[in-house]
């Protein structure tokens, strides 16, 4: 039970003076019929400011009225100009807007494949097992990291040799 249940004020709107003029309700209107057949008495509103009937906007016959479907493409005489050529900006605040998820990816496979080359090294040295597969996880990365941009790329091509030096020293340290 809500404590509103049990309040026996009246409801906001029960309060509203009857002098007051009904709410304005709109009007569907054709475009065929002229603005002029309306007289200015229908608006429940009787303020002098109000515009007349007459002033409304005029309708232009030599524009076509629009009707089916909002989603079919206007013919090429309605479109305006600046629709019928868009013109592609690029700005300088999205520098790598343009590119997809994959070059990101390529990005951060780099770099990681760097930081990695301490671990496979650390591996190398004191748990070789576990530095022969940290080895190639930093070969996969660098590989993967073949795909980025140019500078990502040459981290990746200068740690992929050394991926597979420290694997092959990592995996002769195993074996003995």
């Amino acid at each position: 039970m809500n404590r509103i249940d049990d309040d026996p004020t009246p409801a906001p709107n029960e309060d509203r003076p009857a002098t007051e003029a009904p709410p304005f309700v709109a009007k569907l209107v054709d475009p065929e019929t002229k603005a002029a057949s309306a007289s200015p008495t229908d608006s429940p509103v009787s303020d002098e400011s109000a515009a007349p009937v007459d002033s409304a906007v005029p309708i232009d016959s030599a524009m076509p009225v629009r009707t089916g479907s909002p989603f079919r493409v206007d013919p090429p005489d309605v479109q305006t100009p600046s629709a019928a050529t868009p013109v592609l900006t690029l700005s300088g605040e999205a520098a790598y807007g343009e590119f997809g998820p994959f070059l990101y990816t390529a990005m951060g496979a780099s770099a990681a494949a760097v930081v990695v080359l301490v671990f496979a090294g650390l591996g190398a040295w004191w748990f070789p097992p576990g530095g022969a597969l940290v080895a190639v996880l930093g070969a996969i990365l660098s590989i993967v990291g073949l795909f980025s941009k140019r500078r990502f790329r040459y981290a990746a091509l200068g740690t992929l040799p050394l991926h597979m030096g420290l694997f092959l020293l990592s995996y002769t340290r195993a074996l003995s």
